[in-house]
C-alpha cells in the first residue's frame, strides 16, 4: 500500500506570486533547452563541456533565485528585478539580430524575455508587495 502524501497549499501566497514563479520556471526551462541546442551547434569537444558547465552554473543560480522568491525573500525579487532591468538594454539588440538569423531561435528568445518580464512584473503587484512585506519577518 502506497503512503498518501498530503500537500498543504500555501494559502497566504497570492496567485500573482504563484504565476510569477511559473513564468520564471517556464523561462528557465525554455532557456535551458535553447542554450543546450545553441551551444551544441556552435561548440564541440572540451569547449562544449566548458560551455555546458558555465550554462549549468547560470541556470543553477537562476533556479536558486526562483526558489528564494517563492519562499518570500524580498531581497531576491528586488535583485532579480535589477538583473532583468540591467540585461534588457543588451538583450533587445541581440534578439533582433537573432531574429534575422533564425526566426525560431529569435522567437524563443523573445518568448523567454517576455516570460521573465511578465513574471517580474507580477512580483511587484499590490498583492505581491503585501505578501513579501509579511514574509520579511520570516527571512533568515
Amino acid at each position: 500500500m502506497d503512503p498518501t502524501i498530503e500537500l498543504t497549499p500555501d494559502d497566504d501566497k497570492p496567485v500573482e506570486v504563484t504565476r510569477a514563479n511559473r513564468f520564471l520556471l517556464a523561462s528557465l526551462v525554455l532557456g535551458l533547452i535553447a542554450s543546450v541546442v545553441h551551444v551544441g551547434q556552435l561548440v564541440s569537444g572540451v569547449g562544449l563541456i566548458a560551455a555546458l558547465g558555465v550554462a549549468a552554473v547560470f541556470f543553477g543560480v537562476y533556479l536558486w533565485f526562483i526558489s528564494k522568491i517563492s519562499q518570500g525573500r524580498n531581497w531576491a525579487r528586488i535583485l532579480f528585478l535589477i538583473l532583468v532591468l540591467l540585461g534588457l538594454p543588451f538583450a533587445v539588440p541581440t534578439y533582433m539580430a537573432e531574429l534575422r538569423k533564425s526566426l525560431l531561435s529569435g522567437s524563443v528568445s523573445i518568448l523567454i524575455a517576455l516570460l521573465q518580464l511578465a513574471g517580474t512584473a507580477l512580483l511587484f503587484t499590490r498583492n505581491s508587495n503585501g505578501w513579501f512585506r509579511t514574509r520579511k519577518s520570516h527571512e533568515d
